[in-house]
């Protein structure tokens, strides 16, 4: 039991403190309309289920890819997550100006 506490608990924890971490730190960061591409539920070893959504965008002319990552505490909830998103559909991006291969999902869907 403490060892599901350390795993799962703990690493949801810290992907949200990253999480956070990353979205303050690209605040300014110019928003571009990214198209999902992927919706998966990936099995992890460490740290809890997760979300997983590929992504694409276009900046200033270029075309560009990411994966955003949601953490969740139960598998079921990451895949019912998963089962709700529509392949195509858009995603506020947020793009780091001086390195556009480095994109932020603006909010979770």
């Amino acid at each position: 039991m403490i060892g599901w506490y350390f795993d799962v608990v703990v690493g949801f924890r810290i992907r949200i403190v990253i999480r956070f971490f990353k979205l303050r730190s690209s605040e300014a960061w110019p928003v571009e309309n990214g198209t999902i591409s992927a919706a998966t539920c990936p099995a992890v070893m460490y740290g809890g289920p997760v979300a997983e959504l590929g992504y694409t965008y276009i900046h200033n002319g270029e075309y560009y890819s990411g994966v955003h990552t949601k953490a969740f505490m139960l598998k079921s909830s990451a895949q019912d997550y998963v089962s709700k998103i529509h392949i195509g559909s858009q995603i506020a991006v947020r793009v780091k100006p001086t390195d556009p291969e480095t994109s932020v999902v603006a909010v979770d869907e």
